[in-house]
């Protein structure tokens, strides 16, 4: 496996040209040719392949919002969220989960389980304040 950071407008075509997306927008390789995923935020880009499983990946730089409202409206009551330092971890780990496994976001938001997987937070190769999560399939 492995992660690449990289800008924002990056044309992923060109380096794998045979990224193909299905019905719901995942974007997958041939059979037998791994597992992608890549997420954007700001300027960046970070990109995730594996050769083995499944792999959602999500990035988000903190900025104010009404941490609050949203997770009252979003996430499961277990998750109640009033800052950015508890808020963040939890989205990007919810959309890591989300982009690795697929189904209803709503449902994935509405839950605070990740059965058949396994998330990590990491520290991207970023100064600025940010939130990063790798979820894999197993």
């Amino acid at each position: 496996m492995f992660i690449y950071a990289m800008p924002r407008d990056t044309d992923f075509r060109k380096s794998f040209p045979q990224i193909e997306f299905n019905a719901l927008g995942k974007p997958c390789l041939p059979e037998g040719h791994g597992f992608v995923n890549w997420s954007n935020s700001k300027e960046e880009c970070i990109f995730a392949y594996s050769r083995e499983c499944e792999v959602g990946i999500d990035l988000e730089f903190y900025r104010n919002r009404n941490f609050e409202a949203i997770s009252k409206r979003f996430f499961a009551p277990s998750e109640f969220a009033n800052s950015a330092e508890i808020f963040y971890p939890l989205w990007t780990k919810k959309e890591a989960y989300y982009k690795c496994m697929g189904g209803e976001f709503y449902s994935v938001l509405k839950n605070d389980s990740y059965p058949n997987a396994k998330i990590w937070h990491l520290q991207g190769p970023y100064k600025e304040k940010h939130e990063l999560a790798l979820c894999v399939k197993f």
